[in-house]
């Protein structure tokens, strides 16, 4: 019996109806032989798991490289955080059983071609894209966290955002939406996992140009550099009014270029929702959570402790109707509550300057230091006791400035890697099986932190 199968007896998961309040995570992983290459054998490892749990939330990504690890939502995080590492458990039990290991981070740093998957969803963005950027899409993973919208901004029979009329809900469903697009260069930063991509150092967070592309990041080759509307991290909205025009244009837009590929296109037989259309990293989801899907995949540790700080930041937001204010004194002072309000410096601060500087620069630039310091503080002010235990990695890593980018660097000039020069095949590998051997441990003693929180303590939260 495994650990956490053991602690599960102790700590039922009672699975409920999304609803207000609630958390949801999403893993994303790359598979490894055992001589650190990629491997595509997705499909064989999804069987295997389903087999030996049949509960177990795992499903398939573009690339035949990668799986993708959901867990059931819970109002407390301890539940949500249970429920994806007994997951994450069942996968490295049936990989190791393969051969395989978990590879854990934004990108593998060396070079390959993954198989990408050839259903219509992806054979259209294959068109669209062109072959080389939609396998751009299976060379990066990432970590997803969903938070609840509040009560009655979701309609669940048509799948969209439900207008309302009562101010404070709709002042906190905004502010929730501005928080996350301004949280986005804190989260990335701290989180940064892939400072190499297809064997080439060219940024702290490679995954952010290759993926998000752009204007703004300087980056015209990434995925989404031509459609920033429906890749790039969003401008704020002021209004809920204007979210929803936003939505509606994404769609209008994404049907016209699909029609140009195949003008026997239906929007109704290809998505579920128009919320579907939407690969940013701020994200409205048609399972009526506000999703966070900016940040690269990284160690069980780092992903439950960012996921911490960021539930206790949303439910602050939402219980207590705190006002998410877009403010110049937000560029000196970000993150500054005064009044009931939450000053963020302007939208075109976030996403023209800090975006850039967490991508390529990280903790080394000290406007982007200071912004995540002030963020952590905040953050942290915010969360509840019995949680401050679980979100001491995140602090420890940003007060020794070793981000997981970072260390494997330094692992990188160890093994004689010099800046401006690609990684061989060998050094690539060696660094690939080096920080996924960690993983395991990583989880165990993530497992066994879970245990000390005291259930009773946290039972709202």
């Amino acid at each position: 019996m495994t650990i956490l199968n053991s602690l599960a007896k102790k700590t039922i998961i009672k699975k409920r109806p999304l609803k207000r309040s609630m958390v949801g995570l999403e893993m994303e992983f790359m598979l490894l032989n055992n001589k650190g290459e990629v491997v595509n054998r997705a499909d064989e490892v999804i069987q295997a798991v389903k087999k030996k749990e049949p509960e177990t939330n795992i499903v398939r990504e573009c690339g035949k490289n990668m799986v993708e690890l959901g867990c059931y939502p819970s109002v407390k995080i301890f539940n949500t955080a249970l429920d994806i590492l007994k997951h994450a458990e069942t996968l490295y039990d049936v990989a190791s059983k393969k051969d395989m290991q978990l590879h854990c981070f934004g990108t593998y740093p060396g070079s390959f071609d993954p198989d990408m998957r050839d259903n219509i969803n992806y054979l259209m963005k294959k068109k669209i894209f062109g072959e080389e950027r939609f396998m751009a899409a299976g060379r990066c993973v990432g970590f997803h966290h969903h938070y609840s919208l509040p009560r009655g901004m979701y309609n669940p029979l048509t799948k969209f955002i439900r207008v309302t009329f009562d101010g404070k809900i709709k002042r906190s469903f905004m502010g929730s939406y501005n928080f996350e697009i301004a949280a986005d260069p804190a989260l990335t930063c701290i989180m940064q996992s892939s400072p190499f991509y297809q064997s080439e150092h060219f940024a702290m967070d490679t995954r952010l140009p290759i993926y998000r592309g752009g204007k703004k990041l300087k980056y015209m080759d990434g995925v989404y550099a031509n459609l920033q509307q429906i890749g790039g991290l969003p401008p704020y909205k002021q209004t809920e009014m204007d979210l929803i025009e936003s939505l509606n244009k994404k769609v209008q837009r994404w049907m016209r270029i699909l029609k140009k590929h195949n003008k026997d296109a239906k929007f109704d037989e290809i998505y579920k929702s128009k919320l579907d259309v939407n690969w940013g990293p701020v994200k409205v989801n048609n399972h009526g959570t506000l999703e966070q899907r900016g940040m690269d995949m990284n160690y069980p540790s780092n992903i439950i402790a960012i996921s911490v700080l960021l539930k206790f930041c949303l439910m602050k937001i939402h219980r207590d109707f705190l006002e998410v204010e877009p403010a110049d004194i937000g560029i000196k002072e970000p993150f500054k509550i005064e009044d009931n309000r939450m000053y963020i410096p302007p939208h075109t601060f976030v996403r023209n300057k800090l975006q850039y500087f967490s991508a390529y620069e990280g903790l080394e630039n000290k406007h982007l230091n200071n912004y995540v310091k002030r963020f952590l503080r905040m953050a942290k002010k915010f969360t509840n006791k019995s949680y401050q235990k679980s979100i001491k990695p995140l602090i420890k890593m940003y007060e020794e400035d070793n981000t997981v980018s970072t260390q494997i660097i330094k692992k990188a000039r160890k093994l004689g890697w010099e800046k401006g020069s690609s990684l061989d095949a060998d050094t690539a590998q060696e660094i690939a099986l080096h920080f996924s051997d960690k993983f395991y441990k990583d989880l165990i003693n993530t497992i066994e932190l879970l245990k000390e929180i005291d259930e009773k303590a946290v039972y709202s939260f």
